[in-house]
């Protein structure tokens, strides 16, 4: 190296910043390679040929800071610089050598030309070639030193070690804590880190105190803790494992806000349906009372008026001195009363389907009957009870709101079909009191009920009418 006497100013200011550079990206590739988290004798060897590259270039530094201040006062080279740089060199390449064999790794000897400069042959090569291998060196040192730092962070980023789990925990919203059976805390993430200190203004150094004072505060159920923190709500959960069978704790607290409050939402709408529910029962369950009432109070009514009205005229006849009425008379005029009543009692069949449809209207169903009554009493009130108890069980059971009901009478045989547009799966039904009731009824009366249930529910009851009242 006796020729950097002879370099101009500014190439042994260069050499000096190579050496630095050098020098500081090295450390930083050591300290890279020391944090990886590594282990094993494999990992030794690694970090101590880097460490030995870095005493390398130090001893580069060294002779040429003695030679540069040798220079600068005008002093010779002295002869004992080059038994150090010998020194270092031999040292060095047993190092490199030790390492490449036992690594198994070839390209690591391509490290000599470190120590080229500081070979014994290198001070007898003429001046231009040794320039070249100099810088070359250097050179080399600093894109090493970059190539290491670049290698060992995308290992470091694709390889599991503490520190990668420690991070990859902290970013985790859930929060993880770890202990021993006696509370110590092995593992803690940063979420329930910060959720000890939002709730009780500290950090726990037993995760067993943590647990016990949430559940203190909160509401447990089956080893879950759901806690609220001002308008958040968190779930914490204790669960017992055993490792190398030694028990631990883990403890997770999880954000369950979204959840807490479409519950409260579903609980809120539960009671309003359950609520609705009890009403639509209530009135369901009188209907048919009402029906009845009302039906019973229009035919007082209207046996009240025609009753009224007959008596009015028979004691008028009878202060009628002009008029001459006997007891036969008399007698047929009451037998008058009693065929004007049941002449009438169609229009009392018709009366309670209107009080009928005015009750579903009520509930928000829609019943529509088309066709008219037949005449005679029985068949029409069978019809009007089937009427009334299936639109009770559409709204009841399919949750219909529409129900037809259409009545056909041809050649003396009265038909009335029932179907209503409400939701049914079922492909089999089996008939209920109300329906077997009216089943029972139509076959009293020689009818048939038959009962479709898929795809859409529907009710035929077929009777043959026998006398007719005109």
């Amino acid at each position: 190296m006796n020729y950097i006497y002879f370099y101009p100013e500014f190439v042994r200011i260069l050499v000096c910043i190579l050496i630095i550079a050098g020098i500081c990206m090295q450390c930083f590739a050591f300290i890279y390679k020391f944090n990886s988290g590594a282990k094993g004798f494999k990992y030794v060897c690694e970090l101590s040929f880097e460490f030995s590259v870095i005493l390398l270039q130090f001893i580069y530094g060294y002779i040429y800071s003695c030679i540069y201040y040798q220079t600068n006062i005008s002093i010779y080279y002295p002869e004992q610089y080059l038994a150090v740089g010998y020194i270092a060199s031999i040292l060095f390449l047993i190092m490199l050598i030790a390492t490449a064999v036992y690594l198994k790794q070839a390209h690591i000897t391509l490290s000599i030309c470190f120590a080229l400069p500081l070979l014994p042959f290198a001070n007898n090569l003429a001046n231009g070639t040794f320039t070249v291998v100099l810088f070359t060196a250097l050179i080399m040192f600093i894109i090493r030193s970059v190539h290491l730092i670049l290698k060992t962070s995308k290992l470091k980023r694709n390889t599991i070690t503490p520190l990668s789990v420690k991070e990859s925990i902290d970013a985790l919203n859930t929060g993880i804590l770890f202990c021993r059976n006696d509370g110590q805390i092995l593992l803690a993430n940063h979420c329930i880190s910060n959720l000890m200190t939002e709730i009780f203004n500290k950090e726990f150094t037993s995760g067993i105190k943590f647990i016990n004072e949430i559940r203190n505060i909160s509401n447990t159920q089956n080893q879950q803790t759901v806690c609220k923190v001002k308008n958040s709500y968190y779930m914490i959960k204790q669960t017992e494992m055993y490792i190398k069978k030694k028990p631990y704790f883990l403890i997770t607290s999880t954000n369950v806000t979204e959840q807490m409050n479409a519950m409260q939402e579903l609980l809120s709408l539960k009671a309003r349906l359950v609520q609705k529910g009890n009403e639509l029962n209530f009135q369901l369950n009188n209907l048919e009372t009402s029906c009845k009432e009302g039906a019973l109070l229009q035919i007082r009514t209207r046996v009240h008026d025609l009753l009224g009205q007959k008596l009015s005229v028979l004691l008028r006849r009878l202060q009628n001195k002009d008029d001459n009425i006997d007891a036969d008379a008399i007698e047929k005029f009451c037998n008058s009363i009693m065929k004007d009543i049941l002449s009438d009692e169609k229009n009392v069949s018709d009366k309670s389907l209107i009080l009928l449809q005015e009750v579903m209207s009520s509930i928000g169903v829609e019943l529509a009957i088309i066709g008219e009554m037949p005449y005679d009493n029985d068949i029409a009130a069978l019809f009007v009870e089937t009427i009334r108890e299936c639109s009770t069980n559409a709204v009841r059971h399919s949750l219909a709101t529409k129900v037809r009901a259409e009545i056909k009478s041809k050649d003396g045989i009265n038909s009335l079909k029932i179907t209503d547009n409400g939701t049914n799966t079922c492909t089999t039904i089996q008939l209920g009191t109300g329906l077997s009731g009216l089943k029972n009824k139509a076959e009293m009366l020689g009818g048939t009920l038959s009962v479709t249930p898929y795809p859409h529910f529907s009710v035929e009851l077929t009777v043959k009418e026998g006398e007719n009242y005109d």
